[in-house]
């Protein structure tokens, strides 16, 4: 019996090409126009491979790609996403969510019958699980470390090494194959973070060390938890205490459990989003049954498969910012002629809010920090605006607003 793909894509440019293609080489094809036509199509045809664009109308290929893992009856079959040239797709995503490989349009019929054998080839009726951990013992004594030796006594080491060779997204993915329950340790510089996994999944992630805009402050005023004029009223007068920030809100009923509930999975979120991105490092992960209490209260629970396909598009679309923002010391300031590109470009009140600091005196870090927005929101927003010609990057030798010439 011919195998089966499905392709999911609102241009009948691509299915006339795609069919005639995979016909060739004795592959069943089925069409589908979108997103939710696709997946009606997957529970009906159950295909051997689906091809889905990653840019639609309605549904796009992320959305499907979250759809099909979440059906635990649609959760195995491979993807493949289809994306114009440009578009944010790296082999970051690769191995999340079903998703085994990507093709960029247009393509040529050799390149997608070879894709297309390729991924059905490496597809395998069940998810191999991989070997189980094994206790590798103590670092070697006189080994460098990138702040302090990463040591726990809440539970067995069964995992050290250098984030150089196997990255946090690959470390996440193992853990999460394996449904660990455990502390994944991790150091980078002086920053540490501390990961607690609970049968392969996030419960719960803190850190130190870090920048301002991971405090827990900033995802309550984000949440709506608590107004900005009255948590910085609140941290004022608790000034010397050691108690946890949230906990102690929520004892004093100026927070509700739901909202900080809510700000934790984001903070939770933002952190691991962050930790994607470091490139070198130390890890360590500890074996346990026995988490804190501080890890479980919050009941997060949150998939690693979803932050990492969310952190995988962060890293690639930083890529592009880093091309245009590549200091945070850098000065930018508003071009002469923006007036006029402004009246014909309507701003979201968050490009308005970020503008609005743009002063000619401000560095990048100023304006993050100002703008009580993470480093990633702020700088995409300034992305944009550097690519729109309504904010430029002030020269080292230009004079600032207001100095003598």
């Amino acid at each position: 019996m011919a195998r089966k793909v499905l392709v999911i894509d609102d241009s009948p440019t691509i299915h006339k090409v795609v069919d005639s293609t995979l016909k060739k080489i004795q592959l069943e094809v089925v069409h589908a126009k979108d997103g939710e036509a696709g997946l009606a199509r997957a529970r009906e045809d159950r295909p051997d491979l689906i091809l889905v664009d990653f840019m639609m109308p309605g549904l796009n290929g992320y959305q499907v790609c979250k759809a099909l893992f979440e059906d635990e009856a649609l959760s195995r079959i491979p993807v493949v996403l289809m994306s114009a040239k440009g578009e944010l797709i790296g082999e970051r995503l690769v191995k999340t969510m079903g998703i085994v490989d990507f093709i960029t349009k247009p393509f040529s019929p050799e390149a997608l019958a070879t894709v297309t054998m390729h991924a059905l080839e490496a597809a395998q009726p069940e998810a191999a699980a991989g070997p189980a951990l094994m206790n590798v013992g103590d670092r070697v004594p006189d080994a460098p470390s990138t702040s302090e030796d990463l040591s726990d006594a809440r539970g067995v080491p069964a995992l050290r090494g250098d984030l150089a060779m196997v990255s946090p997204g690959e470390l996440l993915q193992l853990l999460k194959f394996q449904s660990h329950t455990g502390i994944l340790h991790l150091a980078r510089g002086q920053a540490h973070l501390e990961v607690f996994l609970q049968e392969g999944s996030v419960a719960f992630a803190r850190a130190q060390r870090v920048d301002e805009e991971f405090l827990l402050g900033r995802f309550l005023v984000e949440t709506g938890a608590i107004s900005a004029r009255d948590l910085e009223v609140f941290l004022q007068n608790r000034q010397g205490t050691r108690k946890l920030l949230g906990e102690q809100l929520l004892r004093l009923g100026q927070v509700s459990a739901e909202k900080l509930k809510e700000a934790l999975a984001r903070q939770t979120e933002a952190l691991l989003y962050e930790i994607i991105r470091w490139g070198e490092g130390e890890f360590a992960f500890f074996a346990t049954d026995h988490l804190p209490a501080e890890a479980l209260e919050p009941g997060l629970h949150l998939s690693i498969d979803q932050i990492l396909m969310e952190g995988f598009r962060r890293v690639d679309e930083w890529g592009l910012i880093e091309k245009e923002i590549r200091d945070f010391d850098m000065v930018l300031a508003p071009c002469q002629d923006s007036t006029g590109i402004i009246r014909r470009v309507k701003l979201e009140p968050d490009e308005e809010r970020i503008l609005a600091l743009v002063d000619g005196q401000r560095s990048v870090r100023e304006i993050i920090r100002q703008s009580r927005r993470s480093s990633f929101d702020a700088c995409k927003i300034l992305f944009r605006l550097l690519q729109s010609r309504i904010v430029r990057k002030r020269s080292r030798v230009e004079p600032a607003e207001g100095e003598p010439v």
